[in-house]
């Protein structure tokens, strides 16, 4: 269960007794007062031992839903202390408990309804307010939900999860300076408290501070070596700081924990084509595509690899993929030419670079290797326009050309 409940049998007090009577003096006076008295007695003992019962059932039903959560039998727990509420509407502990375990069971809709209650009986009570609190936050009811933990705050000042949810509420609103405040005073509180360091990091991260982003996902792995995740964000961290190096080493924990983890994968393949280790970003980007066969970024930059690693073969094939996804880009036709005029495909190259142009008429590096693909077809007039077109259009390599080409 996620906070623990109220776990206090309950036993009703079997001494109540009337107070003894007190022998008066014998004259009328007294003796009036004490007929009253025997009066009113005998006409008050039906409802208050109504209520005794009342009480007692109540609080019967409440000590199993206690036995039965004790014993993990969580749905049984929770049909005694809907009786116990049944029987007496005011029973806060029931409401209480009964909410912690729906909390368990993520029903957060039925736990805000027991907690707001509970809170409503117990204005006092730090920890009513805090689950309902908490129980507004899983809705997304963020503005309410910090209404809730500031309470709870109020009432008990070193309640530590008041703090931390506090702060992830106003993570969640992009309220990231105030976030940062609620997390750091959990800390304080807790110094091993994994969510809150996690959660400012997330923080950090969104305002840019990197460095320090990376200090607490350190800590969080001090704290959880076994969770990914912030291997994973310290990864990208370190990747805004280009420190790609221990980026890598950082992806590379995070694929010995999750093999098929694609973001992983592919932003280790990113950060190898920035250390221009282009054979082990290829290989990355291609597993990435595995896993991911319609991603954009990761088909281009393969491409980009496969081109500098001069796999011309590879490279048109992936250009062909990126074609597919943006067929109105003319850098991708150029790219593509560019890879068929080195394996001697002129006339398809020829078609590329036609094709480039069209979608932008002034691209001027696409007339000059067009003019190339022309030259090697022995069409020396398309050459020599395409040269002049590539000059006019500010590619200045293209005037050494034009003479020897042109003859003019």
């Amino acid at each position: 269960m996620p906070y623990g409940i109220f776990v206090d049998i309950l036993t009703p007090n079997h001494n109540l007794r009337f107070t003894d009577f007190v022998y008066f003096k014998n004259n009328l006076q007294h003796m009036r007062h004490l007929l009253l008295f025997v009066l009113l007695a005998v006409f008050s003992v039906l409802p208050f031992g109504e209520c005794l019962s009342q009480d007692k059932r109540a609080m019967e039903y409440y000590n199993e839903g206690v036995l039965a959560y004790k014993a993990k039998e969580y749905d049984n727990a929770l049909s005694y202390y809907s009786k116990a509420t049944e029987i007496d509407p005011s029973y806060t502990k029931a409401y209480y408990n009964r909410g912690n375990i729906y909390l368990a069971k993520k029903k957060y809709g039925k736990a805000l309804s027991d907690f707001t209650k509970a809170a409503k009986l117990d204005p006092e009570n730090a920890k009513a307010f805090l689950f309902k609190g908490y129980s507004q936050m899983q809705i997304k009811d963020y503005d309410k939900s910090i209404v809730s933990f500031t309470r709870a705050i109020k009432l008990d000042r070193t309640l530590t999860k008041a703090y931390l949810h506090r702060g992830t509420s106003m993570m969640k609103l992009e309220r990231y300076k105030s976030a940062i405040e609620d997390l750091s005073q959990a800390i304080k509180f807790d110094p091993d408290a994994y969510y809150a360091f996690y959660n400012r990091s997330s923080c950090y991260l969104k305002q840019k501070d990197y460095a320090s982003a990376i200090g607490d996902l350190g800590r969080c792995i001090e704290l959880k070596p076994e969770k990914f995740n912030a291997y994973q964000s310290r990864g990208r961290a370190n990747m805004k700081l280009e420190n790609y190096e221990e980026a890598i080493e950082d992806f590379d924990l995070v694929l010995e924990k999750k093999t098929n983890h694609k973001e992983a994968i592919y932003y280790r393949a990113f950060s190898k084509m920035k250390m221009k280790n282009y054979e082990g970003a290829n290989e990355d980007f291609a597993q990435t595509l595995k896993v991911s066969p319609n991603k954009k970024s990761a088909i281009k930059n393969k491409a980009v690899c496969s081109y500098t690693l001069k796999k011309y073969d590879e490279a048109v094939l992936d250009y062909t993929e990126v074609i597919k996804i943006e067929s109105d880009v003319p850098e991708h036709f150029a790219n593509r030419g560019i890879c068929k005029l080195q394996l001697e495909n002129y006339k398809g190259a020829q078609a590329d670079f036609s094709r480039a142009i069209e979608l932008k008429p002034t691209f001027a590096e696409a007339y000059y290797n067009r003019a190339n693909a022309h030259m090697k077809l022995e069409m020396q007039d398309k050459a020599c326009y395409d040269m002049k077109e590539a000059a006019k259009n500010g590619f200045t390599k293209a005037t050494e050309h034009i003479l020897s080409l042109c003859g003019s």
